[in-house]
């Protein structure tokens, strides 16, 4: 770009960002970089945010201080990635703000060997930063100096009229990155933003391209799909485009068949309930949850022997289907490991509805409570009456009690008797015959 464009300006007076809505070690970190003479803006999804009157979840710095000026600046810092260098700078607490040199590039629209190290001709100016970005509603700068907003890219214009818009060339952007599509639907599902005519075709017509893409930037990118607040939405774009069978074929078939869809939806919509209500999910359940509408469909138990053999049978088949489904992105073993306890231990729950007892053994396993949590989703989802599991309160202070009773039993075997060790040896000598 030789003549740099002029970015559209709103002063502070025209905006509602407030330095107050900035989280402090943020401003900390642009004053610092503004104070040695180097340009300095937040960007991305924070000032998005704070233009919808949403509590950012972090703060991105841009600027044109280069990875080790950055580096030297901050002794708190730390130098990230291999071929486009970036500065994690720390506070308390672990929190950490992300600070990156302009580029005239997304790293992953270069050409080379992945462990390139990047140059000096990486680097841009805060145009061509903001035109390398996924859409426009990203590609927002707000100056520390004057507060004013800078757009180049017709994110403000956007953001007004309720719309997620490639940047540039949708074609050309999503050939380039195909993990720019699931992006595009994370954006739309949380902004309840209509996707662009233009982007949204060019969508469709490169989503299979998805799984040309390194299987871990895509596992990370579905699982924030899963974890950030929208995943009903999400699923639903992705079921709309194509997505999620490009991501998962074996989706397919189960999910044509009539209410399949519909109880998938509201399974996915407990993530939602569960990430708004503040709890973390871990991967593993994650999974399971993701794939418990499909489970009586691949993994039908029928078939199988009541008690432990079947349910070990059971246990295998599940394995074999979750290795075959998820085996593409490439999740980690443990993850796939619990997640196949945790749906094989829904035939437990089957077997031993009321008034039968579930087992000991298995109300001891470190995964029950997660297990039982999975069944009464599914059967809320199902429409089935609560309390379907036989664990009443009585019979977990029975449980209760029971350990009690074991520590008691361990503590009195242990108590000082009151007789030494030679005393004891004596006790033990005089039993044994003269020879």
């Amino acid at each position: 770009m030789d003549d740099q464009p002029i970015p559209l300006t709103i002063p502070r007076q025209e905006h509602p960002i407030s330095r107050r809505f900035i989280d402090p070690d943020a401003l900390k970190v642009l004053y610092r970089l503004n104070n040695q003479g180097f340009v300095a803006y937040l960007v991305g999804g924070c000032v998005r945010d704070l233009l919808l009157g949403k509590t950012p979840i972090d703060f991105d710095v841009v600027t044109d201080a280069h990875p080790q000026q950055i580096r030297e600046l901050f002794r708190n810092s730390r130098l990230i990635g291999r071929r486009f260098r970036l500065a994690h700078v720390y506070f308390r607490g672990g929190k950490f703000i992300e600070v990156s040199t302009f580029r005239r590039r997304s790293e992953f629209d270069e050409e080379g060997p992945e462990d390139r190290p990047q140059s000096e001709n990486t680097f841009g100016t805060p145009a061509e930063d903001a035109f390398r970005r996924d859409i426009t509603i990203n590609g927002i700068f707000y100056n520390i100096v004057n507060f004013s907003l800078l757009d180049y890219v017709g994110g403000l214009e956007d953001l007004r009229r309720g719309v997620i818009r490639c940047i540039g060339d949708p074609e050309e952007k999503f050939v380039h990155d195909p993990v720019r599509m699931i992006r595009v639907i994370r954006h739309a599902a949380r902004t309840r933003f209509t996707i662009e005519e233009k982007t949204y075709q060019s969508l469709i017509g490169h989503v299979e391209k998805v799984r040309l893409c390194s299987p871990g930037r895509v596992r990370e990118e579905f699982l924030r799909e899963l974890r950030e607040g929208a995943a009903k939405e999400s699923m639903h774009l992705m079921l709309q485009t194509g997505m999620l069978f490009a991501l998962f074929p074996p989706f397919l078939l189960p999910l044509r068949a009539a209410g399949q869809k519909d109880y998938f939806l509201k399974i996915v919509a407990t993530f939602d309930d569960l990430s708004l209500s503040g709890n973390t999910l871990a991967e593993e359940f994650c999974l399971a949850l993701f794939l418990l509408p499909l489970l009586e469909f691949y993994c039908p138990a029928d078939d199988l022997p009541l008690g432990r053999k079947g349910q070990a049978l059971f246990q295998q088949r599940v394995r074999e289907w979750i290795l075959e489904t998820l085996g593409p992105l490439q999740f980690t073993r443990y993850a796939r490991e619990m997640a196949s306890h945790l749906l094989s231990s829904q035939r437990i729950f089957r077997e031993f509805l009321p008034p039968r007892k579930l087992p000991l053994r298995f109300m001891r396993k470190p995964y029950f409570s997660q297990a039982r949590q999975l069944f009464e989703i599914g059967a809320r989802a199902r429409g089935e009456a609560p309390g379907m599991v036989s664990w009443p309160a009585e019979e977990r202070k029975s449980l209760r009690r029971k350990r009690k009773r074991r520590n008691r039993k361990k503590k009195k075997g242990t108590a000082f008797s009151g007789q030494g060790p030679g005393e004891q040896q004596k006790q033990t000598l005089s039993q044994i015959p003269n020879l």
